[in-house]
């Protein structure tokens, strides 16, 4: 088994403070605990008169307990954590609901086995029926544009039931991804001041689908398929694990679970250690944020085989098969402005409707000034920081004045942070 976790590694898997809090609680819970080369385990006292049975897989990691907590990493299981750190959980004889669990897991990770017949792809008829109801549908959306933009968008209405008129032809036409677009413009023109300038961006994008579309036989495969994917169209899973395996360490940058009418999602964002690659893990969960597969802790890399949903700037991933256990690691090969600005343009030339691409800026220090929150670099150079104030002051605290190393995504026009690197340690938010 790995070594016995920091508090800094600890701290990484906390679904929020919290829980670490209430972790320090039931240190003095615990009846017994246990740990052997593959696991970590304990008995604590809860309400009732059956202890809480903990166990934890920390190479993957994964995490178990009988308590009703929704949450996960749950406070039993981050005091558990903390025992382990400061030594006081000895080795022993792992008990049968800790062998169960592991032996199901086991069962319930394995790969795939192959398959005896390749899959099967979509019926022609039906995929055909639906590229014909996408083609009437951007035709209208793009005849609604052109109506807009010659009245003047001063003169046009941009209240909610407008675009939302708009959003649900693009539901009956099976363009969800358009949809969305369109659900976002009445909170641009409300929330911006320079609504003008983007929502002018906004058409321009929509536009430009409405085009390709029309033109898709003529397009690229990859380009193809980034279009149907901004579209909405789903791609299969088995598809994408068809794709050839990217192997190397990936450095784990940052992890971040979100909510919305309790359908929790969690992303990941990797970087190769090796290949300089980005690599983007969605995960979903309904209900509770139990998610299915286990993921390393931001500050880890793990060595595996990643497979890129297809497109003409490749970025989300499945994890494939994982090559050995997990490791933290202590160098990051961040990069200046130029280099992470050149590699947005390249990804957005190849990808036209591509809206964020991931950065890893190096030696940025985070600055308030009158015109705004700003990543400045050495040489003077700076970003603008999108977010709200509480996430950008906790940055500028937690930088203290200091060049550090900051993750996040880049729009084209401010840096989103996900995640902050200075003196070995790692904050996400």
């Amino acid at each position: 088994m790995t070594a016995p976790w920091t508090l800094q590694q600890i701290n990484a898997v906390a679904p929020d403070p919290s829980s670490l809090t209430a972790a320090r609680g039931v240190a003095s819970a615990w009846l017994e605990t246990g740990h052997d080369t593959t696991a970590l385990w304990g008995l604590c006292r809860g309400r009732g008169t059956t202890p809480y049975r903990t166990a934890i897989h920390p190479s993957a990691p994964a995490y178990t307990c009988t308590c009703p907590s929704r949450k996960l990493p749950c406070k039993h299981a981050l005091s558990l954590l903390v025992r382990w750190s400061e030594g006081a959980v000895p080795t022993g004889q792992a008990p049968d609901f800790v062998t169960g669990w592991l032996a199901a897991r086991a069962a319930s990770t394995a790969p795939p086995a192959p398959a005896d017949e390749p899959v099967k792809a979509p019926d022609p008829a039906t995929a055909q029926r639906r590229a014909e109801r996408v083609a009437a549908g951007l035709d209208d959306l793009d005849r609604w544009l052109t109506d807009r933009i010659r009245h003047g968008l001063g003169a046009v209405d941009h209240g909610y039931d407008t675009y939302e008129a708009i959003a649900a032809r693009m539901v009956d036409a099976q363009a969800p991804g358009v949809a969305s677009a369109l659900r976002a413009l009445a909170a641009v023109v409300n929330d911006e001041t320079d609504w003008p300038a983007r929502l002018l961006e906004e058409y321009a994008r929509l536009h430009l689908m409405a085009v390709a579309y029309r033109q898709r036989d003529e397009l690229p495969r990859p380009l193809l398929r980034s279009l149907q994917t901004h579209l909405g169209f789903g791609t299969r899973s088995e598809e994408v694990r068809a794709e050839p395996a990217v192997r190397d360490r990936w450095q784990v940058l940052a992890v971040r679970v979100t909510e919305e009418s309790r359908m929790f999602t969690r992303k990941t964002w990797l970087r190769g250690r090796s290949s300089g690659r980005w690599a983007i893990l969605l995960d979903f969960a309904h209900g509770t944020a139990r998610f299915a597969a286990p993921l390393p802790f931001p500050g880890s890399l793990v060595d595996a085989d990643l497979h890129f949903y297809p497109g003409a700037a490749p970025l989300r991933a499945v994890l494939g098969r994982q090559h050995g256990e997990t490791e933290p690691f202590t160098t990051l090969p961040a990069t200046g402005l130029d280099a992470a600005l050149d590699e947005y343009a390249r990804m957005r030339g190849a990808d036209p409707w591509l809206r964020t691409w991931p950065v890893l800026l190096d030696a940025v220090t985070p600055t308030d000034s009158e015109d705004g929150w700003y990543v400045v670099d050495p040489s003077g150079r700076a970003l603008p920081l999108a977010g709200d104030d509480d996430s950008r002051w906790r940055l500028h605290a937690v930088a203290g004045g200091r060049p550090v190393t900051v993750c996040g995504d880049w729009d084209g026009t401010a840096l989103a942070p996900v995640s902050l690197f200075t003196g070995g340690q790692v904050m996400t938010w």
